[in-house]
């Protein structure tokens, strides 16, 4: 039988918020105003990631643009976007997990502040697209995070929506790392320990 877990890494958009309709609609603005082509494929590879780890290592309509100054444009649009709702379960999920919480995001700190509001307090260790030279499917977040808890990546539970999201929990030594289908189907997220439809299977998992 497993050892319980002591922490439980969680990411925002997309498994905690239910931001990523609203992130698609950013991206297809974005990209409409600029008159540059896009499609589901080329929305999915910005899913769980940093928008400028995408633009700098991805050929696409940018290439040869000045990464941080689009990046800023589209952080710019993202500003306009309302307050996404906790997804079912989030709310239950931060509030009782009995063990340490941090949050592992490809998004800022000004973002997860204001999708979570006074929730974000309850975590531990938050560690955002600023805190990190690699982001998401990097291994770098995770290992920020166990190292930041003082705590064994093997004694955690990380909890992702994205494959992204997933490969980086694993390449970190993470012990469990469960998907949220939704995002994503669960064919997409076949890598992660378990696959659940809903946050409220991760109690049991932990």
């Amino acid at each position: 039988m497993a050892e319980a877990a002591v922490a439980l890494l969680l990411d925002l958009d997309g498994t905690l918020v239910d931001s990523e309709g609203f992130h698609r609609q950013v991206f297809r603005s974005w990209f409409t105003a600029r008159g540059w082509p896009v499609d589901e494929d080329l929305l999915a590879a910005f899913t769980g990631r940093r928008a400028d780890d995408v633009l700098a290592s991805t050929p696409g309509p940018w290439t040869g643009e000045d990464v941080a100054a689009i990046t800023a444009e589209l952080l710019g649009h993202m500003a306009a976007l309302p307050r996404p709702d906790l997804a079912p379960g989030a709310a239950e999920l931060i509030d009782g997990a009995g063990v340490r919480l941090a949050l592992v995001t490809s998004a800022t700190t000004g973002w997860a502040r204001r999708c979570l509001g006074g929730r974000l307090d309850r975590f531990e260790v938050v560690v955002t697209r600023d805190d990190v030279t690699h982001g998401k499917p990097h291994p770098e977040p995770y290992e920020r995070a166990t190292r930041d808890l003082g705590v064994a990546p093997a004694r955690c539970v990380a909890v992702e929506d994205a494959p992204a999201g997933v490969a980086s929990a694993l390449a970190a030594g993470i012990g469990r790392v469960v998907a949220v289908s939704g995002t994503f189907p669960a064919d997409r997220l076949s890598a992660a320990h378990h696959v659940v439809p809903t946050l409220a299977r991760i109690p049991a998992l932990l």
